[in-house]
């Protein structure tokens, strides 16, 4: 099991939640192409839906990730919000790679809940419960639909106020054992 941490412009953690990056791996581009793992480095949130009512697939609702682009990547360095250190980026003392996920052809990931999958064990569990089971995605990030509903209410007024809000993936997602 990874951890997804959310820290404000000040610094300071916001939430801290359960989450797995790990996909079901049958995609095309491997390592990180689509069906496959995030590459580790700085992605840019690009907005969110909210589900009412929830869905099996997503729970509360998703938040879209897409790559830093390169206008994104010097409003933050110009701001003193991220510099350069060779080929990567340093943001909040984090040092990684600009995104990649065009790279290996993909557009967006997708940070979400649910899981349908669960509906479909022996016995069946619930893809709507506060704290379901992570399941394997498709190359996004899933999180507990609690953990998820409180990131909406987080980032809500930022994206409303068009604030650039990062995403940094470090290393290789935990692996579950739900297919």
């Amino acid at each position: 099991m990874g951890r997804l941490a959310v820290y404000g412009p000040d610094g300071h953690l916001w939430h801290l939640a359960d989450a797995s990056g790990e996909a079901r791996g049958a995609g095309m581009r491997a390592p990180y192409g689509p069906g496959n793992p995030i590459a580790p480095g700085h992605y840019r949130l690009l907005g969110q839906v909210e589900h009412d009512p929830p869905t099996a697939e997503d729970g509360p609702g998703a938040i879209d990730v897409g790559d830093l682009d390169n206008t994104t990547r010097r409003r933050l360095i110009d701001a003193s919000r991220a510099r350069v250190r060779g080929d990567a980026l340093e943001i909040a003392s984090l040092t990684g790679r600009a995104g990649g996920l065009a790279e290996y052809g993909r557009t967006a990931i997708v940070i979400r809940g649910g899981g349908t999958i669960l509906a479909h064990l022996t016995p069946p569990e619930d893809p709507l419960a506060p704290y379901q089971r992570l399941t394997r995605s498709d190359g996004g990030l899933r999180l507990h639909n609690a953990d998820l509903a409180r990131l909406l209410i987080i980032l809500k007024p930022a994206f409303k106020d068009e604030t650039t809000i990062v995403l940094t993936v470090l290393g290789e997602p935990p692996r579950t054992s739900l297919h």
